[in-house]
């Protein structure tokens, strides 16, 4: 994979995708986690809250990153 800053390496692993992975496929794995983790969309489940937090920190460190086309 690339040689990413730590922190992208750390979101990407938060986002459970791969440094080989474009951008848009990125972004889909965040839709697909925020899907399953968002109290709206799972009947409320509070649990998840802390992964939410931490999955939205992660896309906003990828989303504005140079290093993913």
């Amino acid at each position: 994979g690339r040689r990413l800053p730590p922190t992208e390496r750390r979101a990407i692993e938060i986002l459970d995708a791969s440094d080989s992975m474009s951008k848009t496929e990125i972004r889909k794995c965040y839709k697909a986690l925020i899907k399953v983790l968002h109290p709206d969309m799972n009947g409320g489940n509070r649990d998840d809250e802390e992964r939410l937090q931490e999955v939205v920190w992660a896309w906003d460190q990828i989303k504005d990153s140079r290093n993913f086309k």
